[in-house]
Parts: structure tokens; C-alpha cells; sequence
């Protein structure tokens, strides 16, 4: 009942994200991004980042994966685009200077596949998010305890 539920809702959010009328822009999630960028942590940006990690736990992906899952931070929209391994999806994102993130519950292409628990899972794991930190090449987006929810690393 649940992923019924989520579904549908994602189903609206992707409908509602087609809509190029940009008169009522999120400008918050703009002035976030510019105040990160002025602070020098913009590392997060112009870069794919493939999941490697999910709970703590590192992901295997087999050939019934139709991508890897991975996700981009578009800075100019404050948006983030990816793939959960399956279906395309997207979501918007705010930052602190204090190293907080919070992700937006997105929407998702409903593409029937074989293996969606993974993806399932990482999409849940999105919403969660709180904190994020890079170091070196890797990306941890950690929860309100700054545990890791998704680690992943530069494609």
C-alpha cells in the first residue's frame, strides 16, 4: 500500500516537474547554493556521483541494473537529477554553511525492472538526508546523526 502510495505521488511530482513556468522559482534554494559556493564548497557540483555504499552496506550491481545509480547537484536550479539503477529521477535541495543538506521529495519515471529494492531503498535513504561531506573523491550524505546513509564516489 505504500509504494502504491509513493508512486503516485512520485507520478504527480515528475508531472508537476515538467512544467517549465519558472515566475514562481524557489529563489532559497538559489541564495543556499551561491552561499556555498562563496564559502569554497562547491566540490559538490559539475560532477556524477555513483552510489558505492547504502547504509553502510557496499552495493553490488549485476547485469539486472539498467544504470548505475548516481546523482548530479545542478547549482544554477539547486536541483538534483540521477538514476536509482532503473528509473530516471530528480529532486530539488537546499544547503547550510553549515555543511546541512535537505533533499526534496522528488519524482521518478516508473519503469518496471527486475531488481528495485536497491533503488528503493537509496530513493528512502534521500529523504533522510541532513548533513553532507566530501573527502577526496567520495561523497557521504549523512542523516541527523551524521551517520551515512548513501556514500558515493565520483564517476
Amino acid at each position: 500500500m505504500k509504494k502504491g502510495i509513493l508512486i503516485i505521488a512520485l507520478a504527480v511530482v515528475a508531472a508537476a516537474c515538467n512544467n517549465t513556468n519558472t515566475a514562481g522559482t524557489d529563489t532559497h534554494s538559489t541564495a543556499a547554493v551561491t552561499e556555498t559556493q562563496e564559502t569554497g564548497e562547491n566540490e559538490l557540483f559539475g560532477k556524477e556521483w555513483k552510489l558505492i555504499a547504502l547504509n553502510g552496506k557496499a552495493i553490488t550491481l549485476d547485469t539486472t541494473f539498467n544504470k548505475e545509480p548516481l546523482l548530479v547537484f545542478d547549482q544554477e536550479k539547486g536541483s538534483i537529477n540521477g538514476n536509482g539503477g532503473c528509473n530516471n529521477f530528480m529532486a530539488t535541495f537546499k544547503l547550510t554553511d553549515t555543511g546541512g543538506m535537505e533533499i526534496s521529495q522528488g519524482g521518478a519515471t516508473l519503469m518496471a525492472c527486475p531488481n528495485l529494492e536497491l533503488e528503493g531503498q537509496f530513493f528512502e535513504g534521500l529523504k533522510q538526508v541532513k548533513n553532507y561531506r566530501i573527502t577526496g573523491d567520495t561523497l557521504f550524505l549523512d542523516n541527523e546523526k551524521k551517520e551515512a546513509i548513501a556514500t558515493l564516489a565520483i564517476k
